[in-house]
């Protein structure tokens, strides 16, 4: 992913409305660019200070902290849904391993 493409993605990330192909490679790209990572940081405080100041609340924040949970969590996110897609896939290769055992046995013996 260019450096073009992971700016236009992150107000989509900031609003959790990236797909789960789109999120793995953003987060791929932000974890290792820090030109794309200081830009997400920035707009990521800047949009949670004016929804907190939306709030009312005046309590000191820690940003780059609440930045660094959500990239974790969005991080084991993907991998969860990875996980889930490889799980499924076994599964249904299970299945068909035992409708083929079936059918060899229902037919040959």
């Amino acid at each position: 992913m260019k450096c073009v493409e992971a700016k236009r993605m992150i107000n989509r990330f900031v609003e959790k409305k990236l797909s789960w192909q789109e999120l793995e490679q953003f987060l791929q790209h932000v974890e290792h660019c820090d030109d794309c990572m200081d830009e997400l940081d920035i707009y990521y405080t800047m949009n949670k200070a004016f929804d907190l100041l939306d709030t009312g609340s005046h309590q000191n924040y820690n940003f780059k902290k609440m930045l660094d949970e959500e990239l974790h969590a969005a991080r084991r996110a993907v991998i969860m849904h990875r996980t889930s897609l490889l799980l499924r896939d076994i599964f249904f290769a299970g299945l068909a391993i035992l409708a083929l055992l079936g059918l060899y046995f229902l037919f040959i013996h």
